[in-house]
């Protein structure tokens, strides 16, 4: 009956899938057309966990990868970078798989179908120097589920269906390197204060925050967050915010000329 199962997910996904460049490297990517489609977050995010990443052989981990478009932005900037990513989702995993597949990173990237509270030994077992994550940016607990989520994955990843915010942090910090190793996250402006509370409470201090603004005068949408684990001397730096779009001389919106330079540019930021 599992057999059939999986065949019949598979069937469904092939025939739902785009595929398109990933904007860095040789990698293009395979989405579901009606899941959740990979954005301005999970680029931010690599970008910004790219900045933690050393010039040797760094091991990642991605915990709620999706369909692995953050772990393959992380390894096109990082030659060296492996990465074990998680994703809980059976469909998205599959599509994961596939993206490996087709972009050769057998050897880079690993894909775990497994929920972010219950790791596989695998993981268990190893420590790693960066461990990053996109958690669902709205807890479900506060207001009611959006109703433009069509499909249970695009509501597994905008609210904590599967594991919520301080269930994100406590897995990284128990397998993120003590000292040495970052944490790294991506979320929602409106819940800082949520998270600096999980990173202290599950024995992370914040390092490095970096808020993200749509426009120079509007508040943040978003925040990067860094943080070490076993690390009493380390100080939080606030680094300058990140703005996103501007009006040109004709008054159309166009992004930033830092948002260009993370999107089209080799890595160059270091934010340890």
């Amino acid at each position: 009956m599992d057999s059939i199962i999986k065949k019949k997910l598979t069937s469904n996904i092939q025939s739902n899938l785009s595929k398109e460049y990933l904007g860095r490297g040789d990698f293009e990517l395979l989405q579901q057309k009606d899941g959740f489609r990979f954005g301005t977050d999970s680029v931010l995010l690599a970008w910004f966990a790219s900045s933690f990443i050393h010039k040797g052989v760094n091991e990642v981990l991605d915990l709620g990868a999706n369909c692995g478009a953050c772990s393959m932005c992380v390894i096109a900037r990082n030659s060296k970078a492996r990465v074990d990513s998680v994703e809980i989702m059976p469909s998205a995993y599959e599509v994961l798989q596939k993206n490996i597949a087709l972009n050769k990173l057998e050897d880079r990237l690993n894909a775990y179908n497994a929920d972010i509270r219950d790791l596989p030994m695998e993981i268990k077992q190893k420590s790693y120097d960066v461990v990053m994550f996109n958690p669902p940016f709205f807890s479900s607990e506060r207001g009611p589920k959006t109703s433009d989520a069509k499909t249970e994955e695009v509501l597994n990843a905008r609210f904590e269906m599967n594991g919520g915010l301080e269930d994100f942090v406590k897995a990284a910090s128990a397998r993120v390197f003590p000292s040495k190793g970052h944490v790294v996250m991506v979320m929602h402006g409106n819940r800082l204060a949520d998270s600096i509370k999980a990173f202290v409470n599950c024995g992370l201090s914040p390092t490095r925050l970096m808020t993200v603004h749509p426009f120079i005068d509007k508040e943040a949408c978003m925040f990067l967050l860094a943080g070490k684990k076993d690390s009493h001397t380390s100080q939080l730096r606030i680094l300058s915010p990140l703005v996103l779009n501007e009006k040109d001389k004709d008054g159309n919106i166009v992004a930033t000329q830092d948002v260009i330079r993370i999107y089209e540019k080799e890595h160059t930021d270091c934010f340890i």
